[in-house]
């Protein structure tokens, strides 16, 4: 039986926790948060002496598991990976995988000094919808790539959540929402179209949520506010349950007290246009590839719309790709039946297991770091 380790229990690895083969056991844990990492031992069947509240702790010696599964807060990754390359484990590692150009090479040169591999949680490549775009484009039938025009619309439930509210908000403690939301999108494109980038242009800022944008008479927290607003922290948490899954509920109480402190006294329960996020929520990046393909895209955190949509020209015909259709020279293919199922439509599950297998056979998983220095570089420059 293969046994990997955990550094991080949060919301993401309960996803990877979850994809494990049967074959395949958590070995350890590790977790800064008593709660997450006691709630994630007692499901797992973790024993106490194999959870650890820091990294440093878990790489002071050596430890009987097979890979790492890295899924920290992203400025963590770097240092957490260089230390588990050292004591030689196979690393999974959350995206994106450094936060600046320095930290990634100096990854990149330690990977490749001791052979031990690193692999980046991009799921993008394993999902049904993207893997048959790359199919069409790569059987010729729209011809020769000439550009690419992508738009990321992360929607009011997670633009509100995770970068305004949330852990993303702020470029000093997480990085530019870019590098953060968008470095599988670049990394998606890139793997379409190949080719290093020439010239990357950007343009972006914080344009709608802060205190001058405010509507009349928001209150500074939603409990207090008498507005139907699309960004209501109430509709959201209490009434829809949506996005609860990274709440921490301790030992005796309920999910339902967790909320209602989230919304009178936490960072969850405030109004989006007075919180302390600094993060883009539009930008527009332009990047001029060295095998003459142009590639736009635009990150879109004010619309009101969730998806993505791509717009592929090409010499013999134009794909179009927008939620679950796919347009091909007047033909489409719908993906209604998968697009909604859990875990990114089964993609989590294969990126999971291409990394077991991986560890098996020795053999490169879908996303080897190596492969993802370019995507990583134009993230860098466009922030």
């Amino acid at each position: 039986m293969l046994s990997v380790a955990f550094i991080g229990v949060g919301n993401r690895a309960g996803k990877y926790l979850s994809c494990l083969p049967a074959d395949v056991k958590a070995a350890f844990l590790v977790d800064p948060d008593p709660v997450r990492l006691s709630q994630a031992a007692a499901k797992y069947g973790v024993p106490a002496d194999a959870c650890f509240s820091d990294a440093e702790t878990f790489f002071s010696a050596p430890r009987n598991v097979d890979g790492v599964i890295i899924t920290t807060p992203d400025r963590l990754h770097h240092e957490q990976a260089v230390a588990a390359i050292r004591a030689g484990y196979p690393v999974l590692l959350e995206k994106p995988a450094a936060a600046s150009q320095e930290e990634f090479d100096d990854l990149l040169a330690e990977s490749e000094r001791t052979g031990v591999p690193v692999s980046v949680c991009l799921v993008m490549r394993y999902y049904p919808f993207a893997r048959r775009i790359k199919e069409i484009v790569e059987s010729g039938e729209i011809g020769r790539i000439l550009s690419i025009d992508h738009t990321e619309s992360i929607g009011p439930d997670r633009m509100g959540h995770t970068f305004v509210r949330g852990l993303w908000s702020r470029k000093d403690l997480s990085g530019p929402i870019f590098l953060s939301k968008c470095s599988h999108d670049v990394d998606f494109l890139l793997w379409l179209a190949g080719g290093r980038a020439l010239d990357v242009s950007s343009e972006g800022g914080l344009t709608e949520f802060h205190a001058g944008h405010a509507p009349a008479g928001a209150a500074k927290r939603c409990l207090d506010c008498p507005l139907d607003c699309p960004y209501s922290a109430v509709k959201l948490y209490r009434d829809r349950r949506a996005w609860v899954a990274g709440f921490n509920v301790p030992e005796g109480r309920t999910l339902e007290e967790v909320i209602e402190e989230e919304l009178q006294t936490g960072r969850y329960g405030r109004c989006v246009y007075h919180c302390d996020n600094d993060v883009n929520d539009l930008q527009d990046v332009q990047i001029r590839l060295d095998n003459g393909i142009l590639l736009r895209m635009h990150l879109d955190g004010v619309s009101l719309e969730e998806g993505r949509r791509t717009v592929i020209q090409g010499t013999d015909g134009i794909l179009r790709a927008q939620g679950p259709i796919l347009e091909v020279n007047g033909r489409t293919e719908d993906f209604s039946a998968i697009m909604d199922l859990p875990l990114h439509a089964g993609a989590d599950r294969l990126l999971i297991e291409d990394f077991i297998e991986s560890l098996r056979t020795g053999r490169p998983t879908a996303a080897p770091l190596s492969t993802t220095r370019e995507a990583h570089r134009i993230c860098f420059l466009a922030r």
